[in-house]
């Protein structure tokens, strides 16, 4: 986030998403306040070709295969939508659990929202619901772009993704900053048609560091309404 505009980086390895502007919420105000938000860097152009690393939409053999499996209760697993999986492509969550309450359903909610993108890309669906549960103003509709231009392209995900070093930063009630890295080098873009995966390079800008402004709806969900993004800050 630079002044006003809110920035919104989808995980990718090479392309960015384009810029949302607008007003600041209260959220992304108080991340800025803390001095948690990152600038977003690296690549260039705004299509799915040639990612190298795009948020998971499986879980890893390091975490559960239910994000619900941690060491509290989720309490709003019931109400949760489904989210589509491929056998081809897996996130991997390393220590992705806290004992406070709050931070652990903080965490849980984030991860959430990395696997609902990859869902809806998994779908082919802009529109799909679990986008609207985890994401509101500009970062949901960054989120609809991101996925409208899989499904345009005609690509989808394949490999995986290993996000690692959570820090969840309670800033007032009801707000939070979520900081993460993420190891993207083995996480690339396929064609749907042929199944080819589109190797990129792997290099520093593989590796990310994504900072996230969290608010707690009436629903009693963690919902991401702003994300940044510092490509080569993080080590493998």
């Amino acid at each position: 986030m630079v002044g006003n505009v809110v920035l919104l980086v989808l995980p990718q390895a090479s392309t960015e998403l384009p810029v949302s502007r607008r007003p600041l919420t209260l959220a992304a105000a108080l991340l800025a306040s803390a001095s948690f938000v990152l600038t977003a860097c690296g690549g260039g152009g705004d299509s799915p070709k040639g990612s190298g690393g795009i948020p998971g939409a499986d879980q890893g053999k390091k975490q559960s295969a239910s994000p619900s499996a941690s060491p509290m209760a989720d309490p709003n697993a019931k109400d949760r939508p489904k989210l589509k999986t491929d056998a081809g492509f897996k996130a991997i969550f390393e220590a992705w659990s806290s004992k406070d309450r709050t931070k652990n359903e903080v965490l849980l909610d984030g991860k959430y929202q990395v696997l609902a993108v990859n869902s809806a890309i998994f779908k082919q669906d802009a529109k799909a619901p679990e986008l609207s549960f985890y994401n509101s103003g500009p970062a949901l509709e960054s989120a609809r772009d991101w996925v409208g231009k899989f499904k345009k392209e005609k690509q989808s995900l394949v490999g995986e993704i290993r996000y690692h070093k959570p820090r969840v930063e309670i800033l007032a009630k009801n707000y939070a900053s979520l900081i993460y890295c993420s190891d993207e080098s083995k996480g690339f873009s396929k064609e749907i048609d042929t199944g080819k995966k589109i190797v990129t390079p792997v290099s520093e800008k593989s590796y990310v560091k994504y900072v996230t402004g969290m608010q707690k709806n009436s629903s009693g969900v963690w919902v991401t309404n702003s994300l940044s993004s510092k490509r080569g800050e993080c080590k493998p």
